[in-house]
């Protein structure tokens, strides 16, 4: 076994008997901290593995593992296993230098230090490798990846029942999620705003599995806790006042999020949730929650190849059947596209977006490759000036 407070690759355990919480910053009135649980959280609890273990090196034997609960630039909030809720942490240059794609991002997990001796600060020294990462291009025109949430097992797309519905944009969502690793589910929320639900959810089944909820009256609930099993973590995403929040406070048994009333109008409510928190689900896992995206632009290089596919599998499949391998799905004779919205077996507004995604696809990667070379000349510049400097430094006999 290993010192307290040290990690032990052979045993993949942490100990720490100090569950406090620490904060260096003071939320806002709209937004709150990763609150703390009733009982503290194992290793597993909160889903660290071998795979994860496996990139823990030697030289790093002495650090703890650490799962980013909130981002805040250069610090974040981590949670250290054997406590109750998230400690505020420095990150080093180098973590946020090397950091994955898209940056430092709730879900990653971290390698943690103590800051100085005889203190309970400690500092992320290194990101590990992720296992899957829902991440979009930078909001506005910046051609860069954002990191929405990292290391999760299922991702859950909130949408109202009624006023937000929008099967275009639920299909947006689902391209970001086949690219990121990671399943997908369609959450229906405030099903008690609507007498008749059956028509929506017949058309969100067609394009992913789907949980009808409400949270005022409890429908749904325990079926979406069981999406979050002890040891896994999910990520809720949608847009701005479609009842995240809400949903949230169901799954945790408490009022942990705002949650903003709902105007008559549209029926929404209003934008509450300003950053992205971890969250312990009582029972389960873990549930990251995001504030509500005005604009999804799917940003995946490693799946750039696959991404819109996942999301169009049925017709991704009947493309393979077409008489030419190069069919454009236009005016070519033996199209099974065609063929297919002809009959009836597919909407033509799904084909016309799967085609629209197809087109965006191939303009990101165009932005990716430009990404990537300014990228590596960084780093290749970063490399040179190290070299120097020790160079320096021998002549000198340092």
């Amino acid at each position: 076994m290993g010192q307290p407070g040290r990690f032990d690759s052979s045993v993949l355990r942490v100990t720490d008997a100090d569950a406090t919480l620490r904060f260096a910053m003071t939320p806002s009135d709209d937004e709150t901290s990763p609150s703390e649980t009733s009982a503290s959280l194992s290793l597993d609890d909160l889903g660290w593995s071998a795979e994860l273990a496996a990139h823990v090196t030697e030289a790093e034997a002495a650090l703890r593992p650490a799962r980013i609960a909130s981002v805040y630039s250069a610090f974040v909030d981590v949670w250290l296993a054997d406590t109750t809720g998230p400690r505020m942490a420095s990150l080093r240059g180098r973590a946020l230098r090397d950091a994955p794609e898209g940056g430092v991002a709730v879900g990653d997990w971290a390698l943690v230090a103590s800051a100085s001796e005889g203190t309970d600060d400690v500092v992320v020294e290194r990101i590990l490798p992720r296992r899957t990462a829902f991440v979009r291009q930078a909001a506005g025109e910046r051609s860069e990846p954002q990191a929405i949430a990292a290391n999760v097992d299922r991702v859950l797309v909130v949408t109202s029942v009624e006023g937000d519905f929008n099967a275009r944009r639920l299909e947006r969502y689902l391209v970001a999620i086949a690219g990121s690793g990671a399943e997908a589910v369609i959450v229906l929320a405030k099903a008690d705003l609507l007498a008749e639900a059956d028509d929506v959810v017949r058309d969100a089944e067609k394009l992913a599995p789907v949980i009808l909820t409400s949270a005022r009256t409890g429908l749904g609930v325990e079926q979406l806790r069981a999406q979050i099993p002890r040891g896994t973590t999910a990520a809720m995403v949608g847009s701005s006042g479609v009842g995240k929040s809400a949903l949230v406070n169901a799954l945790l048994g408490r009022s942990a999020q705002h949650e903003g009333a709902v105007r008559e109008h549209d029926k929404r409510g209003r934008h509450t949730t300003t950053k992205r928190s971890l969250f312990a689900v009582p029972g389960g896992g873990l549930l990251v929650d995001t504030p509500g995206m005005r604009e999804l632009k799917p940003w995946q290089a490693g799946a750039a190849d696959d991404d819109v596919e996942g999301a169009f599998a049925d017709i991704a499949d009947l493309a393979a059947s077409c008489r030419f391998g190069d069919c454009r799905h236009a005016a070519e004779p033996g199209c099974a596209i065609r063929t297919a919205v002809a009959d009836g077996r597919l909407d033509a507004e799904r084909v016309a977006s799967w085609e629209k995604l197809e087109r965006e696809r191939g303009e990101r990667k165009a932005r990716q490759d430009v990404f990537a070379q300014v990228q590596e000349k960084r780093r290749n510049a970063r490399a040179g000036a190290v070299a120097l400097r020790k160079r320096l430094l021998t002549k000198r006999g340092r």
